[in-house]
């Protein structure tokens, strides 16, 4: 697929027709019916570069690398592979076990705050009021956790990138005393 914004618009609004519920789920999970349909996000990547997905602490454990192509001991990446756990019917991990990055995805953390990935089709769908609420809802769980964990879970997104791919939902996460 070309990386044109127009062409996943038409892609993603041909395989998509109805609207599909996107929640937010109280235990810190981004609840996106789009998903098990789309894995474009967690399929083979277009680029060479490792997106990383950091885990908290409280999920370090033996045997990661079962699971996911590490970036290093216990950073998961996507990468030209795509996910390590994603199969036929999608993620085989449980909920705890996934990064928090696809529990908050198409939202994403950064060091200037959350961001929405402009070619989700989820992203597409929902207009852009029902994502900052989300966002909203994000950023009030993400406060929840210490502000190490916050730093952790930031992905170093250039600026570019950011304005290329994302679309500021001018949401700011506290990131001090990391």
């Amino acid at each position: 697929m070309s990386n044109d914004f127009h062409d996943y618009v038409r892609r993603w609004h041909a395989a998509f027709p109805r609207l599909r519920d996107v929640r937010w789920e109280e235990g810190g999970w981004l609840s996106n019916a789009y998903c098990p349909d789309c894995r474009f996000c967690c399929g083979p990547q277009d680029s060479a570069t490792p997106f990383p997905m950091p885990l908290l602490p409280s999920q370090y454990r033996p045997g990661l690398e079962e699971d996911f192509y590490l970036l290093d001991a216990t950073t998961p990446c996507l990468d030209e592979r795509g996910c390590k756990s994603c199969g036929p019917q999608g993620c085989r991990l449980p909920r705890p076990r996934r990064p928090v990055a696809c529990g908050l995805f198409p939202v994403v953390l950064t060091q200037a705050g959350l961001f929405l990935y402009q070619c989700c089709p989820a992203a597409l769908h929902l207009p852009l009021r029902d994502w900052l609420e989300l966002g909203e809802r994000i950023r009030d769980w993400l406060l929840t956790l210490a502000p190490s964990d916050r730093q952790r879970l930031c992905l170093p997104l250039a600026a570019e990138t950011l304005a290329e791919k994302y679309i500021c939902l001018h949401l700011p996460v506290a990131l001090e005393n990391a």
